[in-house]
């Protein structure tokens, strides 16, 4: 993360990175996604807030991981390992993914929420409480964020078709936003305040969950297939549920030690050990269950 862009983020609340992903990269993540998408997958991943079912085991909400992959490369993909690290500290988990398709058939309104010193206020759209994550500051030369959002692109955006859009610097500012600023049924009610980001396929935006941010309703041609990892500091976590490296098979050790449960002390031996004792208690009634059902 060079000084010009570490301005940019500071300034803007978010980052494009240009060619974060390979042109085989590209084609293999595609490529899945509309695979899964013939076979009928309900759901393009999560934000893992629910098992949306009583019945289901815990740590099985559903995940673009399970996928494998491609989708589990994009887990620690080097080419945007040191900004995370850079705006995230050495430790930092991965929290929740999902895919967003956006298109004639599948138009939204912008919504436009967070922003401002830690909340986007009381009335803001994803709740008050959101604010005890999403969370921005610079102090003695480093970057403090809670939740920080990775959107890799894997079609073009270009300039007004939709998108991706922010109020750049409202990570940083006290006032709430108006309420009637909020809800953009229409590209012609957007706000002159909000940035709309024009991308290629392959780059990826970061952004602080803390600047105001939404969707644009999209006007472009065909659709915007967007894939969302969500990264946050070790001891801060958005999603109650929380990820089991043993439903991945072919997960490296790094990317094991991003999909650990949240904890003050990171991947240290001694939070590896709980959470390795755990799986293994999982593993072990996802057995008894087998030889119940037999």
């Amino acid at each position: 993360m060079d000084e010009h862009e570490k301005y940019l983020f500071d300034l803007r609340g978010y980052l494009v990175v240009r060619d974060a992903l390979t042109k085989k990269q590209l084609s293999r993540l595609s490529s899945t996604l509309e695979s899964k998408r013939k076979s009928g997958v309900g759901i393009l991943g999560s934000d893992r807030t629910s098992n949306n079912s009583d019945t289901k085991l815990a740590w099985s909400s559903p995940s673009t991981l399970e996928w494998g992959g491609e989708y589990l490369n994009l887990i620690d993909l080097p080419s945007l390992q040191p900004y995370l690290e850079m705006l995230l500290g050495k430790h930092y988990r991965l929290d929740h993914d999902y895919v967003k398709i956006d298109s004639e058939n599948h138009n939204h309104l912008l919504y436009l929420h967070g922003g401002g010193q830690g909340a986007g206020g009381p009335t803001d759209l994803v709740g008050p409480t959101d604010g005890g994550q999403c969370f921005y500051r610079f102090s003695n030369g480093r970057f403090f964020n809670g939740l920080v959002a990775v959107a890799f692109e894997l079609d073009d955006v270009r300039p007004g078709a939709g998108g991706f859009a922010c109020v750049p610097g409202s990570h940083k500012v006290n006032i709430e936003l108006p309420g009637d600023w909020k809800i953009s049924k229409t590209q012609d009610e957007i706000p002159e305040c909000v940035d709309q980001v024009a991308v290629n396929a392959g780059d990826a935006i970061i952004f602080t969950e803390a600047c105001a941010h939404g969707t644009i309703p999209w006007e472009g041609e065909g659709e915007r297939r967007t894939i969302f990892f969500k990264y946050s500091p070790h001891a801060v976590a958005w999603s109650p549920a929380y990820y089991n490296s043993d439903n991945y098979p072919g997960i490296t050790e790094n990317q094991r030690k991003l999909l650990m449960p949240p904890s003050a002390f990171g991947p240290a031996s001694e939070t590896q050990s709980i959470w390795a004792a755990a799986q293994r208690e999982q593993a072990e009634l996802l057995e008894l269950r087998g030889k119940e059902s037999n």
